[in-house]
């Protein structure tokens, strides 16, 4: 799903998770995911992870007037896998590097001047990735083919280009100006331009476009012939394909001038034929036709403080935290039949975040805006358990909730109570068997979370991470087993990933010359490759 905040994923080979906490070192950027617009977001967290709770239950009423639920932002500054492959982009030197994961060999290509945003190309039978070149205003194309062979291509961009949209198929690729990734960005500047790449091999083209005032999102439909741009003005279409690109129509999301872009959750379908907005304080989840510009509003029983959309379009869920109520909204079907949306309140608990399993089998229900160590189990699998829940207590509040791509299983991180010695915690949930969970205190507040992509979610990565005590680490968690082992790291992790063609994991390190450590699921084995900024290959 497209949302104004969301995690990224590039297909089944990468999930990285960034938490903005503790010391900032100016990787944080604002971008889209390669794939659709159809998908879960996790929730919660856009604080740090370090500080003091009130107290480990909930003991808040439901009408509390809280503030706004938090979600977790991605970074694409951090390096991104394809295939077996690992690219990272050193904008002081103007190169990228591809590290194979099996081998360790590494190559060095030049990229443009200032090469920053890395993004992940899906599709074909080559590894590919792209990157913007922000000091020269234009994008490198890399590509590896099957037998090992590396090209690579420069294409102009607009300039200010700080984000990356790929679509799901890996025929285009749109690069924008997220205003929220710039630190103090001129009120009057609205960033509309975008650059519209054709990724064909062979036939690579750019063509830049303006859009609606300050773009939040740029999406696609899942069969590559249109792409969308969340502008506060509505949504941007853009029509894509042999007819030539253009944008070719503005579909508004309100007809209220005063309406504040910045209260709005816009969530697109994968289909790309139905818009669902969410509002800050309103009750309402809006329907709005992409191919018709029509609106349906449905107002549910109190201000609607989250929504979160299935990876196949079909089905939304929407909370109240007022009430302590769960909506579950067939789409588009509940725009025109109410009657068929399925609501369930949970007495005596406080949610207003939702993170949403992949297959949507389970949705997981918390608040981190006041503290709470409650997490409640939703089961969406229609049958007899259908709407059935259990709540577990997890000892510190919650800060953010990632589920598995598998559905089995959930990492939670958290805050840390008042008179801990701790500076931060993590859980390992069981979100189908009735076990008790895995709860750990950790010596950094954790900044990064990587977990395996499905069939099987076995594996997942924690990072922690505190500059001023040089405490660096990497978890290795055992969802099945909820076994968790530690690695100390010689530096300030970034960003931690999945390279699954590989069964490994990676961190990658804050080092002038480049640094990752390679972690293997299999025989648990850790290395790590520092300088191969320089052509080195040297694993420790």
């Amino acid at each position: 799903m497209i949302r104004a905040t969301l995690i990224g994923v590039f297909g089944a080979a990468l999930s990285v998770f960034l938490l903005h906490c503790g010391a900032d070192d100016g990787s944080a950027a604002g971008g889209a995911p390669a794939g659709g617009m159809g998908g879960s977001t996790a929730g919660g967290g856009g604080g740090g992870l370090g500080g003091s709770g009130t107290g480990g239950g909930t003991s808040v009423d439901a009408g509390i007037d809280a503030p706004p639920e938090k979600e977790v932002e991605s970074s694409f500054r951090s390096p991104v896998a394809t295939g077996k492959y690992v690219w990272a982009a050193n904008p002081e030197s103007g190169r990228v590097a591809l590290v194979d994961a099996t081998s360790y060999d590494v190559k060095i290509a030049e990229a443009g001047h200032g090469p920053t945003y890395l993004a992940a190309i899906p599709g074909g039978s080559t590894n590919a990735a792209i990157v913007l070149n922000v000091k020269s205003h234009d994008a490198t194309l890399f590509r590896v083919a099957a037998d090992g062979a590396f090209s690579q291509k420069t294409l102009k961009t607009h300039s200010g280009a700080n984000a990356w949209a790929v679509s799901p198929g890996g025929k285009w690729a749109v690069a924008w100006t997220d205003a929220s990734a710039m630190q103090n960005p001129d009120p009057t500047d609205g960033f509309q331009d975008v650059t519209v790449i054709d990724l064909a091999p062979g036939k690579e083209s750019a063509k830049i476009l303006s859009v609606g005032y300050r773009p939040a999102r740029i999406g696609f439909a899942s069969d590559e012939t249109r792409a969308f741009a969340v502008t506060e003005p509505g949504i941007s279409v853009i029509d894509l394909g042999a007819a030539g690109t253009s944008v070719s129509a503005l579909v508004k999301v309100t007809d209220d001038p005063l309406d504040n872009p910045a209260a709005r959750d816009v969530t697109l379908t994968p289909d790309g034929d139905w818009a669902l907005v969410r509002r800050d304080g309103s009750a309402s989840v809006s329907f709005v036709s992409l191919k018709t510009g029509t609106r349906t509003d449905l107002p549910l029983s109190g201000h609607v403080t989250d929504l979160d959309l299935s990876d196949d379009g079909q089905r939304a869920v929407a909370v109240v935290r007022d009430t302590s109520e769960v909506f579950v909204l067939p789409v588009p079907g509940a725009a025109s039949d109410p009657n068929s949306i399925d609501k369930q309140a949970i007495a005596g608990e406080l949610f207003g975040s939702v993170a949403l399993s992949t297959d949507a089998s389970v949705a997981l229900l918390y608040t981190n805006a006041v503290a709470s160590d409650h997490l409640t189990i939703l089961n969406l699998v229609p049958g007899p358990g259908y709407l059935s829940h259990r709540t577990v207590a997890l000892k510190a509040p919650v800060a953010a909730v990632f589920p598995a791509p598998d559905a089995q299983h959930a990492l939670v991180l958290q805050k840390t109570l008042a008179g801990s010695t701790k500076a931060g915690a993590f859980s390992v949930v069981s979100t189908v068997a009735q076990l008790s969970p895995k709860i750990l205190g950790t010596d950094a507040p954790p900044n990064a979370v990587a977990i395996q992509p499905a069939p099987k979610s076995e594996h997942a990565l924690v990072t922690v991470r505190d500059d001023l005590k040089k405490v660096f680490g990497v978890y290795r968690v055992k969802l099945s087993t909820q076994q968790v082992d530690f690695d100390k790291l010689a530096s300030p992790p970034l960003a931690t990933g999945i390279v699954a063609a590989a069964n490994k994991g990676y961190v990658a390190q804050l080092h002038p010359e480049g640094r990752i450590t390679f972690i293997d699921f299999a025989t648990g084995e850790v290395r790590t490759l520092t300088g191969f900024e320089l052509g080195a290959k040297v694993v420790e």
